[in-house]
């Protein structure tokens, strides 16, 4: 997997990223001008029009995202727009409904990620999860380890996480402990003038506690809808997202956060069709498997071990392409924030391909 390591603004990340990722943002274009395709009945001249209407929106709130969006393109020799639109893709894959007939997408079997937060007995707070999507994506992923300097006027911290090439943020933490995982939750509505999902994943980046990430983001709203499961030293906290509103999902006795494809909380007019059947299974199954048994000895082994479950294969929490479901689990993560440590498996759980590290 390309690993880039990138110091500068945000410009000249985004530049340096557009540079040396160049097939890799390429490609996560071309797969999404199908995927949106495919799943919104889209014509990528349609999903520019959805990108354009965040524009001036995003130039004005976020200059700096905007500005390091603008230096892909650059650097990929790509359009600004199509870049954009990979940056807005959750909010056109997961909440564009045809409004009249409330119908959703048939999408069955491409995503299943399966999320869990832990502040353990021993007081550390692991992050861990499977990422599942389409296996066509998959050489289109890259770790980044960004040190932001020369920004005027801020104190940036330095992060490392592992995304889709030409996305400014994804599933990683920072030099002070802060991190962030992700679900897909498909629930009607997008809102151009909130926050999109990974400017939310990267502001979390950007942060030095996780209170300062969840007020930064609630100040301005998300404009569609997820669950990012965000956490530092003082444990893990989910954020249930729609493009009207948000509520945190505090952690449970055993200071576990267990997430997957479905809203868990009551969110008053939302339409949110159960799109994965399995998704409800998946948490159960996790809750039954993170027991405070497996909590007291937590590591990377024993946590990475809880994802290589198959229990109602192959839509389990160890996804696997089976007919014509072309979803995988594409890589595990396993995060010490505590420690600053974390390993990226490649691969799905029970068939490693590669194993990065990444840390302070």
């Amino acid at each position: 997997m390309l690993d880039i390591t990138v110091t500068g603004n945000h410009r000249e990340i985004g530049l340096a990223v557009g540079q040396q990722a160049a097939v890799q943002v390429a490609g996560s274009i071309d797969f999404y001008r199908i995927l949106f395709k495919a799943f919104n009945d889209l014509e990528w001249t349609a999903v520019r029009e959805q990108c354009a209407k965040f524009k001036p929106f995003l130039q004005e709130k976020f200059p700096r995202y905007f500005e390091e969006i603008e230096g892909i393109a650059e650097g990929a020799r790509v359009d600004l727009l199509d870049v954009l639109a990979l940056n807005i893709r959750t909010e056109i894959a997961f909440g564009l409904f045809d409004e009249k007939s409330r119908k959703p997408m048939a999408i069955e079997g491409v995503d299943g990620c399966t999320t869990l937060g832990w502040r353990t007995p021993s007081g550390s707070t692991f992050l861990a999860q499977n990422w599942d999507w389409k296996t066509k994506q998959k050489p289109n992923l890259i770790v980044l380890r960004v040190n932001p300097k020369g920004v005027a006027g801020m104190d940036l911290p330095s992060f490392q996480m592992i995304t889709e090439a030409g996305i400014i943020g994804k599933i990683g933490f920072n030099e002070h402990g802060v991190g962030c995982l992700l679900n897909g939750i498909r629930a009607m509505g997008v809102n151009p003038e909130r926050m999109p999902i990974h400017f939310a994943l990267r502001t979390i980046l950007e942060s030095k506690t996780k209170r300062e990430a969840l007020d930064k983001i609630q100040a301005v709203g998300l404009a569609g809808s997820s669950h990012i499961l965000l956490g530092d030293n003082t444990g893990p906290t989910g954020l249930e997202c729609t493009s009207i509103g948000f509520q945190e999902l505090p952690a449970d006795e055993m200071g576990r956060v267990v997430h997957a494809n479905n809203l868990i909380l009551k969110h008053e007019g939302v339409f949110e069709p159960l799109w994965l059947e399995d998704s409800p299974k998946r948490t159960a199954r996790l809750r039954e498997l993170a027991t405070k048994e497996v909590g007291e000895k937590a590591g990377f082994d024993t946590l990475l071990d809880l994802f290589k479950d198959e229990q109602n294969f192959p839509a389990s929490i160890n996804r696997r392409q089976h007919g014509n479901n072309d979803s995988n689990t594409l890589f595990n993560v396993v995060y010490n924030i505590t420690d600053r440590k974390g390993v990226i498996s490649v691969g799905r759980p029970t068939e490693i391909e590669e194993q990065i590290e990444i840390g302070f």
